[in-house]
């Protein structure tokens, strides 16, 4: 497969499954990390897994299958909720899932760059690279007040084939 026709499939893929999964209000299944709340989201080739673990601060990883192959993964974690803003936690996740539904195929990463809704406000920047090798970092400010922040990290997967050379899941 072309790699910009692999790479914009997954853009789209990683959109849908978002909206399907922890965004969505999706189910949670069977998880496959004792401890972890995991969510699942399959079509055709393609599988996202989202997995998180514990509540205030939860990091986390989504990976996506392509052929039953790893092919791309992103890492989560950082800060999490203010200690002093435990009261508003659950609010605080509720706009962080609206926000998460605003995601882009120009950005498939986490949210928007921006969104605002009264008095909360959600950023991400991309600090370096895109969908292939990203970093970036995600905060949500109330009534001008950070109170959560994760730091986010990915990009594609690499594979070796049987004579040990790189395998690009367009490849798979």
């Amino acid at each position: 497969m072309d790699k910009q026709q692999w790479l914009d499939d997954l853009a789209n893929f990683i959109v849908e499954a978002d909206l399907k999964t922890w965004a969505g209000n999706g189910l949670e299944v069977e998880p496959e990390r004792k401890g972890y709340k995991e969510l699942e989201y399959c079509r055709g080739e393609w599988r996202l897994r989202d997995s998180y673990t514990a509540y205030f601060r939860a990091p986390g990883m989504t990976t996506v299958y392509f052929k039953n192959k790893s092919a791309w993964t992103m890492a989560y974690g950082g800060t999490g909720q203010s200690e002093i803003c435990d009261e508003i936690v659950k609010t605080t996740f509720e706009f962080l899932k609206e926000t998460l539904r605003q995601v882009s195929v120009e950005m498939p990463f986490r949210g928007p760059r921006e969104y605002i809704k009264g008095n909360w406000k959600y950023t991400f920047k991309l600090l370096k690279g895109d969908i292939t090798d990203f970093l970036g970092k995600e905060e949500i400010y109330r009534n001008h007040y950070k109170i959560f922040t994760q730091t986010v990290l990915g990009g594609i997967t690499i594979h070796k084939n049987t004579d040990g050379k790189r395998l690009y899941p367009w490849n798979f």
